[in-house]
């Protein structure tokens, strides 16, 4: 019966699809973040100094939320999702997030992703949210360049 137990401990992360995935994200939400940030400021130091004077519990938060928006853009491209992702980016350009970092936030989150979902992650789960990453940075990157209002 424990072998049961931690078949569906294992199955609970298991995902075909990056909405599946996000879904499941969701649901652990604090799990995916913690270990993003564990593994994204290990790996760059550097990046601590874009982080001062910011509230990592809200900025966990906001990860979360931004993870579905990537997800639902890249499934759906609603004009709403791409809104949000201009912002976001308007956001990053204010606090002067180098471009550079999108690709190394990128690989991070990969990792983090297939470390979350274990025996559930997949060569296609990983192509999706690489594109789906790809393609919000590129909304993102976008905003550097927008007219910056409210």
């Amino acid at each position: 019966n424990n072998n049961n137990m931690n078949n569906n401990n294992r199955t609970m992360t298991a995902a075909r699809t990056s909405t599946e995935s996000v879904k499941t994200i969701l649901r652990r939400d604090k799990v995916v973040t913690d270990l993003f940030y564990t593994i994204f400021l290990d790996r760059y130091p550097d990046v601590r100094t874009y982080f001062e004077g910011v509230d990592l519990q809200q900025q966990a938060v906001m990860l979360g939320m931004a993870l579905l928006m990537v997800e639902q853009h890249y499934q759906h491209r609603y004009p709403a999702t791409e809104r949000y992702l201009k912002v976001l980016g308007q956001r990053h350009s204010r606090r002067e997030i180098p471009a550079e970092l999108y690709s190394q936030w990128r690989d991070c989150l990969l990792e983090t992703l297939s470390r979350f979902h274990g025996d559930g992650w997949s060569d296609e789960l990983q192509q999706q949210w690489k594109e789906a990453v790809d393609l919000a940075s590129d909304v993102m990157l976008s905003g550097y360049d927008a007219p910056q209002g409210g």
